[in-house]
């Protein structure tokens, strides 16, 4: 029994030992490595500024309006598909360097946006509006993502309006 014991003993020393003299040295696992690229977000004015024209003062409150289609129009160019927030606000147009330049009192002008959005059509056809904040998808065009964006708005005159030209900058932008 003792020999059995020791014999025992002795097998499972070699097998605790041998298992670990004949252990692996080095092991291995794998990972999928991945990236995104999305194409870059990019905004463009095709046509120049919002251009109310002149008006002749009445001394009554009146408001002036360009409709979307009429106006402004910004192509968003980027990855197809993705949505991009599109972000603007209402502006006041002052007529400061007139009356730098001329003399008289200087004041504002609210102008409130009215935004459309035609996807990848250059057309005004089939628009939608989109309020500040809104998320619009880039349309796939040949593995480009497209929007048309169309800028209209009005203007709000009071009876007492200063004369004078009124300018201001809008500011139109898109993230995705």
């Amino acid at each position: 029994m003792k020999n059995t014991k020791f014999a025992l003993f002795t097998i499972s020393l070699l097998f605790f030992f041998g298992a670990n003299l004949f252990a692996q040295s080095s092991a291995s696992a794998t990972a999928e490595v991945k990236a995104q690229l999305k194409k870059g977000l990019s905004i463009q004015n095709l046509d120049g500024d919002l251009d109310f024209g002149e008006i002749i003062l009445t001394g009554s409150a009146t408001t002036q309006t360009i409709a979307p289609n009429s106006g402004v129009r910004f192509l968003v160019t980027g990855h197809p598909g993705k949505n991009v927030t599109v972000s603007f606000s209402n502006i006041n147009l002052t007529n400061d360097a007139w009356v730098a330049a001329n003399g008289g009192n200087n004041d504002v002008l609210p102008f409130t946006a009215d935004v459309d959005e035609t996807g990848s059509s250059s057309t005004y056809t089939n628009a939608n509006n989109v309020n500040s904040g809104d998320q619009v998808a880039l349309v796939n065009n040949s593995g480009v993502g497209n929007l048309y964006l169309w800028l209209g708005g009005s203007i709000a005159i009071s009876a007492d309006q200063e004369q004078g030209d009124y300018t201001g900058t809008f500011t139109m932008t898109v993230a995705y």
